[in-house]
Order: structure tokens, then C-alpha cells, then sequence
């Protein structure tokens, strides 16, 4: 494996990294949320709004840009 091929592997694996983590933490958030939402009640009728969080949580949201936020407008 030649030095670009090591860079690009090293790269995209960082990119994996981030992207686990940042899925992660919109899982945990979700669970949370529907941790609370089943605590609070009883009722049937928030079945429907924790199958709505979860399966929102499910569904793939890319990550944020780094350089998106750095708050400096770029023209």
C-alpha cells in the first residue's frame, strides 16, 4: 500500500468515526425522549408519537459541515 492509499484509508475511516458517533448520539437522544414519553403515561395514544421519534431516529441524517459552522460566511 503506497503513502495515498494509507491517507485515503486513514481519512475515511475518521469519516466512518464521525458518522458512528453522530448517529449514536441522535439514537440516545431518541431513546431518551421515548424513555420519557413512556414514563409519563399510561396511555395507548403515545404509541403513535414513540413510533413516529423512533423511526425518525432510524432514518440516515448526515452529520454536520465542520466548516458550515464556523459561523463566517463565505462568498
Amino acid at each position: 500500500m503506497n503513502l495515498r492509499q494509507r491517507e485515503v484509508r486513514v481519512i475515511r475511516s475518521d469519516q466512518m468515526r464521525h458518522r458512528a458517533l453522530h448517529d449514536a448520539a441522535r439514537l440516545r437522544e431518541a431513546l431518551a425522549l421515548i424513555a420519557d414519553l413512556a414514563e409519563g403515561t399510561t396511555s395507548a395514544l403515545t404509541l403513535p408519537d414513540i413510533a413516529r421519534i423512533a423511526r425518525a431516529a432510524l432514518v440516515g441524517a448526515e452529520p454536520a459541515d465542520p466548516r458550515q459552522q464556523s459561523g463566517a460566511v463565505t462568498h
